[in-house]
């Protein structure tokens, strides 16, 4: 099967979210090292994110980068998939209405304060905008991201049989 042409622009978008999570990470582990007065070690770091209600915002992040790893590997990236991956990033990271969760409020004060973020934050909005925009609701693209998920596991099924 060919790939769709949405393909290298899911594939772009997948690249600067992960660098841009990199970065929300080192910045984090950064305010914890100098909070805690010592430089932590990256397993008791990972325990720290892994354990601490302080940083359960992040699973917003965590869960659509999921997603997207899912959309990116299937066969065929169709336009809906297309859009309900920009339609979720720009509710979770690009949206300039008022902060609507957790993680939009930690996330907003993340660029105000670490200078590093800025760019990353621009480059992701501009490779989003290079998927296509359909209207949709939240509970349609929830919806659209469950279905990748199963189309996911279908796929990967037929490809071990």
């Amino acid at each position: 099967m060919t790939k769709s042409n949405h393909q290298t622009q899911a594939l772009q978008v997948r690249h600067a979210l992960w660098t841009l999570q990199k970065e929300v990470l080192t910045a984090l582990k950064e305010e914890f090292d100098v909070k805690n007065g010592y430089q932590a070690a990256p397993t008791d770091w990972f325990n720290v994110l892994m354990t601490s209600a302080e940083y359960s915002w992040l699973r917003e992040l965590t869960s659509l980068m999921a997603d997207i790893d899912i959309m990116t590997e299937l066969d065929y990236i169709t336009e809906q998939h297309a859009a309900t991956a920009r339609a979720e990033i720009e509710r979770l990271l690009l949206e300039h209405s008022a902060p609507s969760s957790e993680f939009t409020k930690q996330y907003k004060l993340l660029l105000m304060t670490g200078t590093a973020l800025l760019p990353l934050h621009s480059q992701l909005k501009a490779t989003v905008q290079q998927l296509p925009k359909l209207e949709m609701t939240t509970d349609q693209s929830i919806a659209e991201r469950k279905a990748w998920q199963e189309e996911h596991r279908h796929q990967s099924k037929k490809k071990r049989n």
